[in-house]
């Protein structure tokens, strides 16, 4: 690695840029292809790689014609990476959505983020549309190792004067040692400046400020001057006590910035100030310090912020009683074999301490000698001592100033029991916002918790005495509670009622080995985190249902009495039960219904099953009984999902066993529109119908329009629904393809099929192996049947080595699959009385390809069809054709004089058939017709015979136009066909033309 230090005395990111600008513009065969910029040890690197690759020099942009600015500060994977370089170059939205396809497949596949890789084909793509470009890329590697970008498509930069400038971690490093990971074909530009605290200095943290705003919220409520106030808090308190200090940055940092009164109006209760600060915390929390620290040589925050380490001979004890009047600040850490006794007038002058952590210290908690710092925001005690004094002494109440203005109490290893009299508790309840114990404690005995009700976090970690009062409502009234963290409470064996307290986010229970269940009563309802990590042979049961908003579960340790889990109604996408994170023996039932955002589930490795599984991935209602309290016999097992990718989280990884001895699946993809949502599912579901007509009177009785909805029973069980995406052959594991099949062919009752534009046919294709031989047909066990849009499409139910017997199909709606050349293939259906003995209705529609329906054989009939309607499907030519593997040829002449009674047809309803020769290729008669519509349908020339029927019946009325009824072809009054028996009814206006879809006539 070639070393250069061309900054000098520069600390301006504009003549940073300058002196950068010149190496770049080198394009010779021995100029240098990759510099590595380095900064000024670490600090102000990606402010001036922002500011070459936002605004280029004239000279720039002269040089190469592409400069691509990859930002990937906050590291998230190699695959986040290679998407910003996509994005970066413009790539088509193709490309894009290959990224969200292979996330999408790796959400499926449990896969972690930071593991995901780039993509190989999308590799190709970016090479391809770099190599006839002069190009330079600026890069921010948030990653600590280095990054070969040729791995993601980048062409190595040798032979055509491109560039790559690039620097580690991005914003906020304040690390000279990662620089040593660089190699030697780098060329390494950087700045030693010894971190003596300039102005700078100060003007580069400063420039990183306003780096920092840029990517946080509330950006609008905050000034780059404040945040470099805040970042220089940090690296000075870094510097004075890094080694020995603990200050708990990701825990403390914002809270210390408002504390201090660097966010916020000095004294002022200003909740936007938690905010901002908080938000810069998550910018800055990955800020690198150097195990070197900075040098604030003379700098203004001297007196201001304090961090002193105390040994017996430091020296540092004189000085404990000369602290300036301006400290704001104060962190005081002993490191001597015994307690530093702080003098009892240590604190007098300190009318403007606002911060103080005091470690390994002791002192009187009777009357502490910071008891008058009357503008006390936050307090740290750890590893603190009482330092009793004579009885005697203890004359009356102490009066503890700081009380009054505390916001935050940190206290590690320090049993402080607090005389909470009714003033103490009123002067912490008014302003306390956060309250951290550690093995210590500040009650005596008991304390509820919710007198305390402007608290926003709580953490009780291992205390040394219980805080429970045995009322369970501690917490009760406590609305603005955020975090409450109870790791380690051994005796707590029932959870305190939670549901109060509306804004608590965060619910950590580590180590709590007394509990036996945790909810469903009493869970906050806004918990977005939970933890469990514990040795437990007590849990029986957790059930966080209804937490709409969680999306965090972890769940550690070993808990080999769990018998029932249930996360129903949150918003967990994955859940990790693997062995190698906890190990739950005894587990039994799973319930997660309702999860929308669930896409894996880890399971453990052995070969274990569950006794009951409940998945749906859709909105539901927690009163809706159907889901909140299912039938063990009518639910065991069972998946409502939106993809059958899920079907990989319901195999143990190791042994490719199901999860569960039996399972439902429900594939079932999300309304798109809010005016169809459903919460939960309904015995008698409303489905918009998709068609259209062309004539606002072709309205039949029974039969439904676009103006109205179809009512669409699904039943109780056994229903699936195929959605866009889903491919019922696309699981890989053989295990996965025999439960899809098993699923479709033996249990469903109720099939729905729509927008999807990759399924070929219905019915899944199995191996040759796995089908029954043993059987001469199989009996297919659904009610309801609905396809719709589905454009590669090209038959329902497809030809197999078995037939198919339909015995209780009640209704098929067919619509919009522009390939369909057919419903059932020829071939496909058992000769059979009873292969559609329940077949009510048909409905087919916007299926211009269509040859025919369902073919019949000699033995095949329709007892039970009421209601026949077909519109737009120009291509048909018969409704019902003899099923040609079953008649053959020869047979057809004979076949042409039979009779295809259909006793129980009632409505025909037939409009934009154009090819339309005859709906059943045999002769057909219908003895309870009641209503025929037809419109557009030239070619058709018989209407079904109607027999001879009683005085009692009504003639048939069949609304048609005039000129088609005047051509019609009769069989004669002996065989009940003839025009006398029909009622003739003429459309009001009379049209050919073919109208655009949609069109309503008035």
């Amino acid at each position: 690695m070639q070393e250069l230090d061309p900054l000098g005395s520069l600390y301006s990111i504009k003549e940073a840029v300058q002196a950068i600008v010149r190496y770049l513009e080198d394009t010779g065969s021995s100029a240098p292809k990759t510099i590595y910029f380095d900064g000024w040890d670490g600090l102000a690197a990606s402010a001036v790689l922002t500011a070459i690759a936002e605004d280029p020099s004239q000279s720039l942009s002269n040089k190469f014609d592409k400069i691509m600015h990859i930002d990937c500060t906050r590291w998230k994977s190699r695959r986040a990476l290679q998407r910003a370089i996509a994005d970066e170059l413009k790539l088509p939205q193709s490309v894009m959505v290959a990224f969200d396809r292979e996330d999408d497949e790796d959400d499926f596949s449990g896969v972690d983020e930071d593991s995901r890789a780039e993509i190989e084909e999308v590799g190709r793509l970016i090479l391809g549309s770099l190599l006839q470009h002069r190009y330079l890329i600026v890069f921010h590697n948030g990653n600590t190792d280095m990054v070969d970008l040729v791995d993601f498509g980048i062409p190595q930069p040798l032979f055509n004067g491109s560039k790559i400038l690039w620097t580690f971690t991005g914003r906020l490093r304040v690390n000279q040692e990662i620089k040593e990971k660089v190699d030697n074909s780098h060329l390494c530009i950087y700045r030693n400046i010894g971190w003596s605290f300039s102005s700078g200095t100060a003007q580069l943290i400063l420039e990183e400020a306003t780096e920092v705003i840029k990517h946080m919220q509330h950006k609008q409520s905050i000034t780059p001057q404040i945040t470099a106030k805040c970042i220089t808090y940090i690296l000075w308190l870094h510097e004075m006590g890094g080694s020995t200090m603990d200050y708990n940055w990701a825990t403390h940092a914002s809270n210390y910035w408002v504390c201090d009164g660097i966010m916020g109006q000095q004294g002022q209760f200003d909740e936007e100030s938690w905010e901002v600060s908080a938000a810069l915390h998550k910018q800055v929390q990955r800020m690198e310090l150097s195990s070197r620290p900075v040098r604030f040589v003379g700098h203004e925050y001297t007196n201001v912020w304090k961090s002193v380490t105390y040994t017996s001979d430091s020296g540092e004890k004189e000085n404990l009683t000369a602290l300036s009047r301006n400290l704001t600040s104060l962190f005081l850490v002993s490191k001597g074999r015994t307690l530093t006794t702080l003098p009892h007038d240590m604190f007098q002058q300190s009318e403007r301490l606002r911060v103080l952590k005091l470690s390994g210290c002791n002192f009187s908690f009777y009357s502490p000698p910071f008891s008058c710092c009357g503008s006390l925001r936050f307090l740290g005690l750890d590893h603190c001592e009482d330092q009793r004094r004579e009885e005697e002494d203890r004359q009356g109440r102490p009066i503890m100033e700081f009380f009054q203005s505390l916001w935050v109490l940190d206290m590690n290893q320090t049993d402080w029991e607090f005389d909470l009299s009714q003033d103490l508790t009123e002067q912490m309840t008014s302003n306390i916002r956060e309250i951290h114990i550690k093995k210590g404690r500040i009650w005596r005995s008991k304390l509820a918790w919710r007198k305390l009700r402007n608290l926003r976090k709580l953490r009780v970690i291992e205390p040394t005495n219980s805080w429970e009062t045995g009322k369970k409502d501690e917490f009760a009234n406590m609305p603005k509670l955020e975090l409450l963290d109870l790791s380690g409470n051994s005796t707590l064996q029932v959870l305190p009622c939670l549901s109060s307290a509306t804004c608590m986010r965060t619910l950590v229970l580590d180590g709590c080995v007394g509990l036996d269940h945790v909810g469903p009563e009493g869970l906050p309802p806004a918990l977005e985190t939970f933890s469990l990590d514990a040795r437990s042979d007590k849990l029986l049961k957790i059930s966080l249902s209804g937490c709409a908003k969680l999306e965090s579960f972890l769940l550690r340790g070993e808990l080999p009495r769990l018998e029932e889990l249930n996360l129903s109604g949150t918003s967990i996408r994955r859940i990790d039960l693997g062995d190698k994170v906890v190990q739950l023996k005894g587990l039994k039932k799973v319930f997660l219904m309702g999860c929308k955002q669930l896409r894996a589930i880890l399971w453990w490795q052995e070969q274990r099953q569950l006794e009951v599984l409940c998945i749906n991935t859709f909105e539901t209602e927690d009163t809706c009984p159907y889901y909140s309290n299912p039938s063990p016999v009518q639910h065991r097992n069972y998946v409502v999902t939106a993809d059958a990718r899920i079907i990989q989280s319901l195999l143990t990884k190791e042994y490719g066993i199901m999860i569960t001895s039996s399972l439902y699946l429900h594939l079932h993809m999300p309304p798109t529109s809010s005016s169809n949502k459903s919460k939960g599912p309904s015995r008698d579901k409303v489905i918009p119908k998709p068609c259209y007509y062309t004539y606002s009177d072709v309205l039949l009785p029974g039969v439904f329009t676009c103006d109205n909805e179809m009512r669409w029973p699904a039943p109780l069980d056994y229903h699936m629904e195929v959605g866009q995406g889903i491919s019922l052959t696309g699981v890989e594991s053989d295990k996965g393809i025999k439960a899809i099949r098993y699923m479709t062919l033996d249990l469903i009752y109720s099939l729905h099929v729509h927008d999807n534009s990759c399924i070929l046919a219905v019915t899944p294709k199995s191996p040759l192996h796995d089908l029954l031989f043993s059987v001469g047909y199989y009996v297919v066990l659904l009610k309801w049947c609905r396809v719709e849009r589905c454009l590669k499409l090209e038959t329902v139910f497809a030809s197999s080595r078995l037939r198919y017997s339909f015995t209780d199909l009640k209704a098929i709606w067919v619509s919009d699959l522009p390939a369909a050349t057919c419903i059932w293939s020829k071939g496909s259906i058992e000769d059979s009385h009873e292969s559609f003995q329940a077949l009510q209705s048909i409905h087919l529609h916007e299926c211009p390809r269509l040859k025919f329906a369902l073919p019949l054989s000699r033995n095949t009939y329709l007892p039970r069809l009421e209601t026949l309607h077909i519109t737009r499907c120009s291509g048909l030519k018969q409704v019902f054709p003899w099923d040609d593997d079953v008649v053959r040829p020869q047979q057809h002449r004979e076949a042409s004089r039979e009779v295809k009674e259909f006793p129980k047809l009632k409505h025909v309803l037939l409009q934009d058939l154009f090819n339309l020769q005859e709906i059943c290729e045999a002769k057909m008669t219908a003895p309870m017709l009641e209503s025929v519509r037809i419109r557009e349908c030239w070619g058709l020339r018989r209407l079904p015979a109607i027999g001879h029927r009683n005085n009692s019946h009504r003639r048939p009325v069949v609304h048609c136009q005039e000129d088609w009824w005047t051509k019609l072809e009769w069989d004669g009054l002996q065989v009940g066909h003839d025009p006398s028996l029909y009622e003739p009814r003429y459309s009001s206006a009379y049209y050919k033309k073919r109208f655009l879809r949609g069109t309503v006539l008035r």
